[in-house]
């Protein structure tokens, strides 16, 4: 399976309902919006489908990632997961199936004197790559994974996206020696496009 690279760039254009990294997230009312995690990015499955030459990815609705990556960041002092496979409370992926037929929002993240606080948004470009590929990507497999499976209860799990160590003129997000985060799930839930029980887990050298 070749995965999908997501080639990003710094956007001052409206990406609301669109697929962005970073930034503020774009959500229906009631939405469980976790205040303890770091939003990743939020992706437009219509804006995937062409690439998912697998059909494995949900083809309409919104993809959101979240995870307890502050510390990652150089927030020295905030909470980062010590065990090798993340707790659902540290890594959550939501999925709105719907975005056509009921009213959304955008999150503006602030700090407690009510300033923003999300880094820029950055758009996504999607492409094909080999299925090993490093940077950021869906699906595919671990850039340099160092064994075949996980251990259990994770056996057969795939990638459903991959984190880089990545920097930018606004943030430095480093995993432990310049390490990836990789976000995982049951392939039988990713096929019922059931994510709410993934699991997370970073490789470094």
């Amino acid at each position: 399976m070749k995965s999908i690279r997501m080639n990003l760039a710094k956007s001052n254009d409206d990406l609301y309902m669109k697929s962005k990294w970073f930034g503020n997230p774009d959500v229906p009312e009631n939405f469980p919006i976790p205040d303890d995690l770091f939003f990743i990015c939020q992706l437009r499955c219509d804006e995937l489908a062409k690439f998912d030459e697998a059909n494995v990815l949900p083809h309409k609705g919104m993809l959101y990632f979240f995870a307890a990556i502050d510390y990652y960041f150089g927030s020295l002092d905030c909470y980062y997961p010590e065990e090798q496979y993340w707790n659902r409370e540290d890594v959550r992926v939501f999925y709105i199936e719907d975005i056509e037929n009921q009213e959304f929002k955008q999150i503006v993240f602030e700090d407690e004197d009510g300033n923003p606080v999300a880094y820029q948004q950055r758009s996504i470009g999607f492409s094909l790559d080999r299925p090993d590929g490093d940077g950021h990507k869906l699906l595919g497999v671990p850039f340099d994974m160092p064994w075949e499976d996980w251990d259990a209860p994770y056996q057969g799990w795939v990638e459903l996206l991959q984190v880089d160590s990545d920097e930018d003129d606004d943030f430095n997000l480093n995993f432990v020696d310049f390490g990836m985060m990789h976000v995982l799930i049951n392939p039988n839930d990713l096929k019922n496009k059931d994510f709410s029980k993934v699991t997370a887990t970073l490789i470094y050298t």
